[in-house]
């Protein structure tokens, strides 16, 4: 095989080489905060511009209509797919330059799609945590694109003789050093990593063998989070995003600010992790019309209020309802449990906006008891680590807080012990004790916890005193939109206790301290908007003319319009003159070196190679011998040298001498083994 079908051979590898990794990278970035379609609007707009690297013509068209493609991919996702989180739309900015580069496949971008893949790759990996599958590929295809493409480096600058060997011969030591290279580098990562799982943690926690592990990070963050492992599936992992879903009130009454909107629960306890317990659930099928259910009896003479749901992407198949909703209206594919209200919609069925009614109960007193159904729940179940001194622990704080009496006082006695005893604050308890919620009651370090923390201390020491009951998972608080309405996110998570009475169903019980439940700042951020209203009403009607235009220049149709205007001007041949005989560089490579380098790859090119470890002086001995010297090459040499070893500057004179040079060796005719040399060197 010839040279140039090595080179073509070692650029198609190193092109898949490059193309795998950026595929493995986004492959590596989470599907629940990243959707398909959404890595598809991200990349794919920059990755049929990069298919366009032959029309150079109208550059700046040519970036405008790449603009132009980016947004309409986000207005149709948009449309379709809803809104992205914030960490997810900073994960994705590095993907449309991965998509541009690895499809253009120029001189550079091998080395520059490698940095963003990586760089990708690090992201879904502080996202959605390590996959050793998707790691291990990575390198290996990491290292064989480096390898081809310093092969392919070899072979623009060698002189090697012909060779007949065929393609797959050809790039078998490539492959071979790739995976030379890959191997020892995996190893030491592995070690590494091991080695680093050794080192005990900085906050002195130790994993407990039987709690799962997660995807996510143990960094504590504002609402509900995992570091307290309270999920056993997805019923927490896949809620994700800073906006979730959007409340309104349908007969334009105000909207809560203390509404509850249970997404799931948790009824089977552990020291360190609840999970969810049995379900007999009834399914709908997804293509199945929506169906009002009733989910329970309201109470007698209590009026219920209609709540409009909309879901955005980070929601999926989440259905949302306050806990004491009564009927829920337009959820097609609905799975649920009509006895434990549990609530959740096929995957496969359409996401959809939805209704639910919910009465505004007053709270519990002592007269209210618990549901005689409750006891076939499982909702008086004890860890099974819950025995000896951990049991006694728990005993003598209910005693302490003097939590006897009926249900409800029980439950009020308790959530006052905990708040004297305890101190909110979103970081991981820390102690002596193998458990985090022994170290949460008992550490005598810092009693420091948040919501997941304080629903777990509560339940147990609920089913203590023989009250059954749930921790209740969801969203509270809110960010007011307007008096109707309010926008939850991820950032409104929160964990609280639900306690099964008579005639009433799921009662909420938060022992989570008031001040410290949802987000503060959120309710600063109300209090402020009531305090300008009057000013937001008056900047209103004065940009009425400015919002009206933008949403008229906004709209898909007339992006997408602007779009194929774009692309038809740029792909339209022009008129441009053909370009001059004359050899002209660009300003950044007109060096003396580079220039040099144009001179003997020309030369090369007419069949007069430079061997390797020659000389100037040398080679244009070999070129004079062949009657190949050209006046204006050797003087082209000459000023190389001057420039390189004599210190002159390479001003205008020089310059020219060596484009002259150039010229000259571009129209140098080959020369063939078979003719006959005045003298050999």
């Amino acid at each position: 095989m010839s040279r140039s079908g090595k080179t073509h051979a070692a650029a198609r590898l190193a092109a898949l080489a490059l193309f795998a990794c950026a595929a493995l990278a986004i492959f590596n970035l989470p599907r629940q905060d990243l959707p398909a379609g959404w890595l598809l609007a991200w990349t794919a707009p920059a990755a049929l511009f990069g298919c366009m690297r032959h029309h150079t013509n109208r550059p700046w068209l040519r970036a405008c209509a790449a603009a132009l493609a980016q947004i309409v991919a986000f207005l149709v996702a948009m449309r379709y797919l809803g809104a992205l989180s914030q960490p997810a739309i900073l994960a994705c900015t590095i993907l449309p330059p991965l998509a541009f580069v690895t499809v253009r496949r120029r001189d550079a971008d091998a080395a520059l799609g490698l940095f963003l893949s990586f760089c990708v790759l690090l992201v879904g990996i502080i996202l959605g945590g390590t996959h050793l599958e998707l790691l291990v590929a990575y390198g290996v295809c990491a290292c064989i694109s480096l390898r081809s493409e310093s092969h392919l480096t070899v072979l623009a600058i060698s002189s090697s003789k012909r060779s007949r060997t065929n393609p797959a011969m050809a790039m078998r030591p490539v492959l071979l050093t790739g995976f030379a290279v890959a191997i020892p580098c995996l190893f030491i990562a592995f070690a590494t990593d091991r080695i680093l799982a050794a080192i005990p943690s900085p906050l002195g926690h130790t994993p407990t063998s039987g709690a799962p592990k997660t995807a996510r990070s143990e960094i504590s963050q504002p609402g509900l989070d995992n570091a307290f492992d309270l999920d056993s599936g997805d019923l927490l992992t896949n809620l994700a995003g800073q906006r979730l879903l959007q409340a309104s009130t349908r007969d334009g009454s105000p909207m809560p600010t203390d509404l509850y909107l249970r997404s799931g629960f948790f009824a089977t306890a552990h020291l360190d992790r609840w999970e969810l317990g049995q379900l007999r659930l009834m399914r709908a099928s997804p293509n199945s019309p929506a169906e009002d259910r009733q989910l329970q009896e309201g109470m007698r003479g209590v009026p219920e209020q209609w709540l409009e749901i909309k879901r955005f992407a980070g929601a999926r198949n989440f259905v949302f309802v306050p806990p004491t909703a009564t009927t829920l209206r337009a959820v097609p594919g609905l799975q649920w449990d009509p006895i434990r209200m549990w609530l959740r919609q096929d995957r496969q069925a359409e996401r959809s906006d939805y209704q639910v009614t919910y009465q505004d109960l007053l709270e519990p007193g002592p007269r209210d008891k618990i549901d005689p159904a409750a006891e076939q729940l499982d909702l008086l179940q004890l860890p099974i680590e819950f025995r000896g001194v951990t049991h006694r622990r728990y005993l003598n704080l209910l005693e302490q807080w003097d939590a006897t009496g009926p249900p409800w006082h029980i439950a009020q006695r308790i959530a006052t012990g905990l708040a004297g005893h305890c101190l909110y604050e979103r970081t991981k308890p820390i102690g002596p004790y193998k458990h985090a919620l022994d170290n949460f009651l008992f550490s005598e370090i810092d009693r420091r916890g948040y919501c997941m923390h304080f629903a777990s201390a509560a339940a147990l020491m609920l089913r203590l005193r023989g009250v059954p009951c749930r921790i209740g998972v969801g969203l509270y608080g809110g960010n007011r939109v307007d008096d109707q309405t309010r926008v939850y996110g991820s950032q409104h998570a929160h964990a609280w206790v639900e306690i099964p009475l008579e005639g009433r169903g799921y009662v909420v019980f938060d022992p989570t301290p008031p001040d410290e439940r949802g987000q503060r700042m959120t309710r600063q951020l109300d209090d402020a908007q009531d305090d300008t209203s009057e000013d937001v009403a008056a900047d209103t009607a004065s940009g009425q003319f400015w919002s009206g235009l933008v949403a008229f220049v906004m709209q898909p149709w007339f992006l997408a319009l602007i779009l194929l205007v774009a692309i038809a001007a740029t792909m339209w041949p022009g008129n441009s003159a053909r370009p001059s005989q004359h050899i002209t560089l660009p300003r950044s490579i007109r060096t003396a070196r580079r220039v040099l380098v144009r001179i003997l790859r020309s030369l090369a090119e007419s069949g007069h190679l430079r061997e390797r470890g020659q000389t100037l002086e040398q080679f244009s001995a070999v070129l004079a011998n062949r009657g190949r010297l050209a006046a204006d090459v050797a003087t082209a040499f000459r000023t190389y040298q001057e420039v390189r070893f004599g210190g002159l500057e390479y001003d205008a004179s020089r310059e020219g001498k060596l484009l002259s040079g150039l010229e000259a060796a571009m129209a140098t005719t080959p020369w063939l083994p078979n003719e006959d040399d005045q003298s050999s060197i």
